[in-house]
């Protein structure tokens, strides 16, 4: 008896499928892939066709996996993993490349300026660094991830540890001379408020200024702390900045504090993944970023 062979799926329609799955978003696995979101789309027909089946729900404006899709893309995640693991096992150089996803605001602004230390160092580890507010799966897509926890919220799980708590101050473009009125918090009401969420925390602020004027004050929104940093710096508002992420700024006098109330923002954790491959640099990278701390 003659077996029919079947030929597998293509391994790009199964790489697209998998990144899709794992962000639930064809934009995101677009952009991560380095190609457009229609090759993207057009790849998961192909699959879809090829399987007889749906694997995604197409929603308004989202995707969700149907059963089979949940299936294939558990697997699928598992296979890659190991395909990487293997290649990097052969070419010898997994011990010393290390993946590292940074909470955007911690990277910009406080890591980045200070990775060149770390490779003077370390001139034999490479780093690849991803930008990301979302908790990324640790040993399979990054083996040391940074994380922003707002106050109160419940501490990671796994193999974590407490790396900064930050604060919040009012802070402006410096000038000179420095008018005496900044020296008390009311001083914020002649400025506009920089936002980089939805207003919550300028609010907590005044609550705890004991200050009236937040609703009638003129407010600037951004979806990034660094712009609001930035607008700052050009004159534009007060925003409530973090010490340790403008120190510079403070030290060379290019921003100034108002008041003296400050608020506290929450807590950066670093959590780490737990394979051995990676361990010894896991460990080079956290003693390193705990010294700079």
């Amino acid at each position: 008896m003659r077996v029919q062979y079947r030929r597998p799926p293509s391994l790009l329609a199964l790489r697209a499928f998998e990144v899709a799955a794992r962000r639930l978003s064809f934009t995101d696995a677009a952009r991560e892939l380095h190609v457009s979101q229609a090759a993207i789309s057009r790849h998961v027909r192909a699959l879809e066709k090829e399987m007889g089946r749906d694997l995604f729900r197409r929603l308004h404006r989202a995707v969700e996996l149907t059963a089979a899709g949940k299936t294939l893309a558990r697997e699928l995640a598992a296979a890659f993993g190991q395909i990487s693991r293997a290649v990097e096992a052969v070419r010898g150089a997994a011990a010393r490349h290390l993946r590292l996803s940074i909470e955007p605001a911690f990277a910009a602004r406080w890591l980045v300026p200070r990775l060149g230390r770390f490779s003077l160092l370390h001139p034999d580890i490479e780093l690849e660094l991803e930008t990301s507010d979302e908790l990324r799966v640790l040993g399979r897509d990054a083996d040391i991830a940074i994380r922003y926890l707002s106050t109160g919220a419940r501490p990671p799980h796994g193999r974590s540890r407490l790396l900064l708590t930050t604060e919040g101050v009012p802070i402006v473009a410096a000038v000179r001379p420095r008018p005496t009125t900044w020296r008390r918090d009311d001083a914020v009401l002649g400025h506009r408020l920089l936002h980089d969420d939805d207003g919550r925390e300028w609010r907590r602020w005044f609550a705890t200024a004991k200050l009236e004027g937040f609703e009638r004050a003129k407010h600037l929104y951004f979806s990034d702390y660094s712009l609001a940093i930035a607008a700052a710096l050009r004159g534009q508002g007060v925003a409530l900045g973090t010490p340790p992420f403008i120190a510079a700024e403070l030290k060379s006098g290019r921003l100034a504090r108002i008041g003296t109330t400050r608020i506290r923002f929450g807590d950066y954790f670093l959590l780490e993944a737990t394979d051995r491959a990676t361990a010894a640099i896991r460990g080079a990278f956290v003693r390193w970023i705990e010294g700079e701390l």
